[in-house]
């Protein structure tokens, strides 16, 4: 686990500043290709990449026969300047799995690898793509998606045709995934591992705000139509939508600003607002209060005239509950070993809500130390790590007896 955890670390633009590997560059690619270095010598195992260049190691056997299989897997694309475990540790925890249960050199013919593309979904401003065409679940709009230098998503996925019309290459009768938690709930309790109940609801929309560049010097106050001060004034005001709200987070972490000079009247302006919670309804909620604060934008919040600003969605995940079938097998096994463990709800998405729509899914954390995440300080403890790969390991086989 920690070997190919250390090596998958080294590969990042950003040498000595965490990890950055996003979604369709060389880092990416350079990611899968050595996971696959690392397996191709055991004897049966086949890669396979699909229409948006998911990888599957797997069994030759699970390709051709359509034989039920378990896949263990996450993803290896990563935000800027991002911790080394978010993601890697599932797929590292797959790796060690594939390399434990093969029996003198040869793959075990009921377990397989799977790396989903594009999860954490910064280039794109999208998200879970790769585990979205997994599901079935693509659609034509997601492979325009756009990143900030003009390059679409149909532009880097091997098959655009394919992620609409998707097959997988295996017939997945389960997906098993653990990750570091992101958060302090183990950490606070004391507990060795959480088993996820429930992944988070996720909608990322963007808020435009369209006025007119102008010279900053020479255009008086009550003659600018600056698009920047009515994005500012509903950016300054999410944090009030999620009031009264349990679990719920709002955030804007993208802004920009054209054309983005300080002499400069902006005219054009963008803002990804994302919002998080368990339950649907709690998602409409803040929909509507933010629908209305940009619908209220009055012309008094700017200097001069009002901008235009609008509001379209770029991503809507719905929340999804892990398999109670599967929670039920790890639980016994922490029990036996008397592990430390609670149910909790993940926060964060992960490619096991898209997975659990095409099979049984469901995951675990692991503590992360001080709660850290998509940092270069993100880090678990080596006796956590180990666990991970332990515990994915004697989940996978009882999931083989009882599942397959």
């Amino acid at each position: 686990m920690l070997g190919i955890l250390r090596d998958l670390r080294g590969i990042t633009a950003t040498p000595g500043r965490g990890c950055t590997r996003l979604a369709y560059t060389h880092f990416e690619d350079q990611a899968h290709d050595l996971v696959w270095s690392r397996l191709r010598t055991i004897s049966g195992l086949v890669r396979e990449d699909d229409a948006a260049g998911n990888t599957f190691i797997v069994p030759t056997s699970a390709l051709g026969a359509r034989k039920p299989i378990l896949l263990i897997g996450s993803h290896l694309d990563t935000v800027i300047e991002g911790g080394w475990l978010d993601g890697a540790l599932g797929v590292a925890a797959g790796v060690s799995v594939l390399e434990r249960r093969a029996c003198d050199g040869r793959a075990d013919p009921h377990v397989g690898l799977v790396i989903f593309r594009d999860e954490e979904g910064v280039r794109f401003n999208t998200g879970l793509f790769g585990s979205t065409v997994f599901a079935g679940g693509c659609l034509p709009s997601d492979l325009e998606a756009k990143a900030p230098d003009g390059v679409r998503v149909r532009d880097v996925v091997p098959d655009p045709d394919g992620c609409c019309e998707y097959q997988p290459p295996v017939h997945p009768a389960a997906f098993l995934e653990c990750h570091i938690e992101q958060g302090e709930r183990l950490v606070a309790t004391e507990s060795e591992v959480g088993v996820v109940s429930s992944i988070v609801g996720i909608r990322r929309v963007e808020i435009v705000g369209v006025g007119m560049a102008n010279h900053a010097g020479t255009t008086d106050m009550r003659r600018r139509v600056d698009a920047l001060v009515p994005v500012a004034h509903v950016v300054a005001r999410c944090p009030t939508l999620v009031d009264g709200l349990d679990d719920a987070v709002i955030t804007c972490g993208r802004l920009q600003v054209n054309p983005g000079a300080p002499n400069i009247v902006p005219g054009r302006v963008t803002a990804i607002v994302e919002f998080r919670a368990q339950h649907d309804a709690t998602l409409d909620t803040i929909e509507g209060r933010l629908r209305s604060l940009v619908s209220g934008v009055t012309p008094a919040v700017s200097g001069g005239r009002c901008a235009e600003i609008g509001l379209g969605p770029i991503v809507t995940v719905a929340p999804t509950p892990t398999s109670d079938t599967l929670n039920t097998l790890l639980s016994k096994i922490l029990e036996s070993r008397g592990v430390p463990f609670l149910y909790l709800a993940s926060m964060a998405g992960h490619d096991t809500q898209l997975a659990a729509r095409r099979c049984r899914a469901s995951m675990f954390f692991i503590p992360s130390i001080d709660g850290v995440s998509h940092n270069p300080d993100e880090d678990s403890r080596e006796a956590d790590i180990e666990l991970a790969g332990d515990l994915m390991l004697a989940w996978a086989e009882r999931c083989v007896r009882e599942c397959l």
